[in-house]
């Protein structure tokens, strides 16, 4: 039975995702293209951590490999709980942010890549 962070690979190909497993429960998505909101069309390379017990449990909020927003621990979504990635991540450092966004209600949906990204893509669109 495959899990954690192959399972999350193999879902986002199945869809011809350009995915790279990095190791460490971290994968990357390079030069993911923005599809919505006030950044569409920006290119970033997106970084996510894989819990190994995916897909019972979500990664966390996105790693981004452009500094979009100043870093600020606290306040709400755009502009807060961003944080250097170093702190966060054995691969990706201060030139990446990570946007500390828990998924709301893993429990209440499908729980796969697919949805993930579908989160990922409403952060973007709530900048």
């Amino acid at each position: 039975m495959i899990v954690g962070a192959p399972l999350f690979v193999k879902q986002l190909r199945d869809v011809e995702v350009n995915v790279v497993e990095l190791g460490d429960d971290h994968v990357m998505i390079p030069m993911y293209c923005v599809p919505s909101g006030k950044f569409e069309g920006l290119k970033v390379d997106l970084g996510i951590v894989v819990p190994p017990d995916f897909a019972l449990s979500p990664p966390g909020g996105p790693h981004i490999h452009k500094l979009i927003h100043t870093n600020n621990p606290e306040g709400p979504h755009p502009h807060g709980h961003i944080h250097p990635s170093s702190k966060h991540s054995k691969h990706f450092d201060d030139n990446w942010q990570y946007w500390s966004r828990p998924f709301p209600n893993w429990s209440s949906g499908g729980k796969n890549a697919l949805r993930y990204m579908e989160y990922i893509r409403a952060l973007w669109e709530s900048q």
